[in-house]
């Protein structure tokens, strides 16, 4: 079922995504502090990831 991604609206799979350290790091955040998982392409959580995981201090 593709859905479009809710910040850049691109189509994607929400149950077909990669096992990539950051997009798996953005679907952490997505559930637990954003409530937008299924909602966020692969790429935009792995923005999202990346991000946290270099300048959020709580992930160190």
């Amino acid at each position: 079922m593709m859905i479009s991604c809710r910040h850049c609206g691109t189509e994607f799979d929400p149950d077909n995504l990669p096992d990539d350290a950051s997009v798996q790091a953005g679907l952490i955040l997505a559930e637990e502090q954003y409530g937008d998982a299924g909602e966020v392409c692969a790429n935009c959580l792995s923005s999202r990831g990346r991000l946290s995981m270099m300048y959020d201090p709580s992930c160190h």
